[in-house]
């Protein structure tokens, strides 16, 4: 299941990749209150080894009925009842091998008594007829009198513990059984599932069609899909592998972008985990309103639609992350699962770091190393910001609550550490070995260890200790020195993070210590960190002109480490990895002198990766001098559109400024060639609060453009500009009816007004508190951090509805939080706010300053020298 990364990377492309840090951004809280109480996996009394479910869908009642019949032997006698997880659903009969049964529900249980008594090992057929009107795990999208456009089609989704809502199962990871779906859909429908197709036949009569799928491998009730609507199909090969994508018609060229370079994905994973794919065929099915990104059933994985797109967006977006994380779930999550949702790392950690290892294939280190960085940066914020916890936890409220940027993230980093432990050669032979000694079972963390502890020889308990099943990461400080004298040169590092019973009192780890000269040559030195505190020397005949501190960027840590300007220019023009150069960019941006300023020109301008471009821009950005705003100028000419797109996001820090307004104004006006760029420079516009902002940002507003991303940041300039009128627009496009993301976007600049107009609260509050109750799953996502943002108490009442009833426990959590949040008051809010007026205000005296030192400068040069 595919969720933090692309729901990320498109609420930056919608311009609200600051809404959850801004309305929670309130430092780290407890993962679990206190009273929730450690899960363990479930007991099973039965291995179920067979489900057969012969269904149909009906479109209009949005209702399913059948059969659902489980073959199963008792795992020890004698057994004399069965419980079944089925939610909200009508039993109608139940029969044991033939024979009714007597049954009785409650609490989203289905209890069966036996007929007789069944010994260990002795199996049983259990056939259930029920029918329901699921609220979960069957969703049925269609069109209505606002949305005429939307796609009729039936879709599920099981994951984590939703499978019970559309079919009687036992709804937990830690049983696996083949599986096939008999599904009757209407005549012009094609029903997906797990498994090769056995076949298809028609009913002229009822006008309807069904479709016979069977899956042969075991796998566990939550993956077990089925997806219906009016679908184009196009083949593809990846060698003996069918593969299939489907989406609406008229679609096909969009689905070839997202989805072409699934059979070369194929074909690398299965070198590099050395097991061919396992299954008769491997389709993905683009769906509407799906509510994650994309969700691995095994065989056929289920994809939002929105991640179809045009040859424009094609530019500088990509569906390869998202198809990639899906894929590699059909080995690990598949294949192999985690037998209880404390382990689920062993699915969403590898799936994120095989997501990682395709873009390494597919676009090289570089990128390869951005896609790290951003993992870093993503849990990062969430073990600042929000919480801190093990990556193995088994205390929560609802699963969906474990599906974090722990669980994805870090999951993905501490396997890439694991990977810098080990070498490539056998980090990839124990992942084989781990593989194919659980292959078509269920797994735990420590199954992962013996793996790699067979293959290597190494105990790993330190490892695995330290990054999986306590919490946190090292905070590292470096500092160097130099002894002419004894021509010795120290390197010094500390671990500074606060040592507890949950985090490691020094975390042990390999790294590289790079010291690099003038000219760029650079002496690599690996090292083991152990110890709080230790010094490493080198013996040298001078200092070195910059020392790099994991050069590479592998280790999730943060790190101080003060270097002079002249060092950090040396590794922004010779440092090998584009990471490390990038690296030298940001905190060159920090440094803000004319000297940095031409340097962050320089590589904004001629660096050969677009990071590096992109974070010079940003860096130049912070500076805010005129000569800064002369480098972005040049910057807006620059060929990759993620480059430029950092340039037109720069240009939006110069508040105030004629000629950066002015700049943005032509970009707003003429457009551009990437959605993204015309979009972010729509957003930085606003930012600018320039007169002549409004009326761009109105214009814009009738732009169509990929997942209305033009639209979106022209709402968010909206409030960026602070113009009143906005609130009346942000009405008008929050309302039911306008696309979802502008929706989602008017919340937020709602919620910004709310904020920032004590005269407008009450009334932008009592506005949208009916939205809390929204149809659109995306408003509701949306409307907890707008509350906590907003930080009134009179919004309590809706979040306390959300969290109570709301179907969805994504919903849920960010409820609780915002309830939390407000409890603890204003005050944080209103902090926030002053403390970034206060920085706003540093900057521009910065900005003021460093011109009138580059002036002095200038003078300086310009001065007749006096020969005396």
């Amino acid at each position: 299941m595919h969720k933090p990364r692309f729901l990320d990377q498109l609420a930056m492309e919608l311009g609200d990749r600051e809404a959850f840090t801004v309305a929670f951004a309130r430092g780290r809280r407890a993962f679990q209150p206190q009273h929730v109480e450690a899960k363990w996996a479930r007991d099973r009394a039965a291995n179920i080894k067979h489900i057969k479910l012969e269904v149909a869908l009906d479109f209009d009642a949005k209702k399913i009925s059948g059969t659902a019949t489980h073959r199963l032997s008792a795992i020890a006698g004698p057994l004399e009842r069965l419980e079944f997880d089925a939610a909200e659903l009508e039993i109608k009969a139940v029969r044991a091998s033939g024979e009714p049964a007597t049954f009785e529900t409650s609490d989203g249980k289905l209890r069966i008594a036996l007929p007789r008594a069944l010994g260990a090992g002795e199996e049983i057929e259990i056939a259930i007829d029920y029918a329901g009107q699921p609220r979960r795990g069957l969703y049925f999208v269609g069109l209505d009198a606002s949305y005429p456009n939307k796609p009729r089609q039936a879709w599920t989704q099981g994951e984590d513990e939703d499978s019970r809502y559309w079919f009687p199962c036992y709804d937990y990871p830690n049983n696996r059984t083949t599986s096939e779906v008999i599904a009757t859909v209407p005549e012009n429908f094609t029903a997906i599932s797990n498994g090769a197709l056995i076949g298809t036949w028609s009913d002229a009569a009822a006008k309807s069609r069904t479709f016979h799928w069977r899956h042969e491998v075991p796998h566990s009730a939550y993956l077990i899909t089925l997806a219906a609507g009016e679908f184009a199909m196009i083949e593809e090969h990846a060698g003996r592998v069918p593969v299939t994508y489907y989406v609406q018609p008229g679609r096909e060229d969009d689905a070839r972008r997202a989805f072409g370079n699934t059979p070369k994905m194929i074909q690398f994973f299965e070198r590099a985990i050395g097991v061919p794919y396992p299954y008769a065929k491997y389709a993905q099915v683009a769906v509407s309103d799906f509510i994650f990104g994309g969700m691995e059933n095994t065989s056929a994985t289920t994809q939002t639609d929105s991640t179809l797109h045009d040859a424009r967006a094609h530019l500088d977006f990509k569906s390869d992350p998202l198809v990639a994380h899906e894929l590699a779930h059909q080995w690990w999550g598949d294949l192999l699962t985690c037998r209880d949702w404390a382990h689920a790392w062993l699915n969403e950690g590898f799936a994120t770091y095989f997501e990682a290892l395709w873009c390494e294939e597919n676009l090289g280190a570089d990128e390869f190393a951005w896609n790290v960085r951003q993992d870093r940066e993503g849990y990062l914020d969430e073990d600042t910001n929000h919480y801190r916890r093990p990556i193995v936890c088994n205390r929560y409220r609802n699963p969906i609550e474990l599906f974090d940027r722990h669980l994805y993230e870090k999951g993905s980093l501490v396997l890439h550490m694991l990977r810098c432990v080990t070498g490539d050669a056998l980090f990839f032979k124990s992942l084989n070995l781990y593989c194919t000694r659980h292959r078509g079972a269920n797994v735990i963390t420590q199954d992962l260890q013996r793996a790699f502890e067979d293959t290597t020889g190494r105990n790993l308990d330190f490892f695995f200790d330290q990054w999986v099943y306590k919490e946190g990461h090292p905070e590292i400080e470096v500092s160097s020195s130099f002894d002419d004298k004894k021509k010795l040169f120290s390197v010094t590092v500390k671990q500074t993070h606060k040592t507890g019973d949950t985090i490691a009192s020094a975390f042990s780890f390999p790294v590289t210590i790079a010291l690099m000269d003038t000219e760029g040559r650079e002496t690599r030195q690996r090292v083991e960190i152990k110890d709080r505190e230790q010094v490493f020397n080198f013996v040298m005949d001078k200092a070195p002109k910059a020392v790099r501190f994991d050069p590479e960027h592998d280790i999730l840590k943060t790190l101080k480490h003060k270097r002079g300007r002249e060092a950090l220019e040396t590794e922004l023009r010779h440092a090998p990895e584009a990471i490390g150069r990038a690296a030298a960019a940001r905190e060159l941006g920090a440094e803000g002198s004319r000297q940095a300023t031409v340097a962050l020109r320089d590589a904004m301008l001629t660096d050969k990766f677009w990071g590096v471009q992109a974070d010079g821009a940003a860096a130049l950005g912070t500076i805010r001098t005129s000569g800064a705003l002369d480098a972005l100028l040049e910057g807006l000419k620059l060929p990759h559109p993620k480059a430029r797109r950092a340039v037109v996001r720069a240009l939006g820090n110069f508040r105030g400024d004629a000629r950066a307004a002015s700049a943005l104004s032509d970009v707003v006006a003429t457009g551009d060639e990437s959605y993204f760029v015309e979009a972010e420079a729509v957003l930085a516009l606003g930012k600018t609060r320039d007169e002549r902002a409004f009326a761009h940002l109105t214009e814009a507003l009738r732009r169509d453009s990929y997942l209305e991303v033009i639209r979106t940041h022209a709402i968010a300039g909206m409030a960026e500009l602070r113009d009143e009128r906005a609130i009346d627009v942000a009405r008008e496009f929050s309302a039911y009816g306008r696309p979802a993301r502008a929706r989602v976007a008017a919340v937020g600049a709602l919620a910004r007004f709310a904020a920032l107009k004590d005269n407008r609260r009450a009334e932008i509050l009592d506005f949208m508190t009916p939205l809390a109750d929204d149809r659109e799953f995306m408003v509701r996502m949306r409307i907890p951090s707008a509350f906590a943002e907003i930080g009134d108490p009179r919004a309590l009442p809706a979040l306390r509805r959300l969290a109570d009833r709301d179907l969805d426990g994504r919903v849920q959590r960010h409820a609780n939080d915002a309830i939390a949040s407000i409890g603890e008051g204003r005050t944080r809010v209103e902090e926030g706010q002053r403390l970034r007026e206060d920085i706003d205000k540093l900057r521009d005296d910065n900005k003021k300053l460093q011109e009138r030192l580059e002036k002095v400068e200038a003078l300086a040069r310009d001065k007749p020298v006096d020969q005396g």
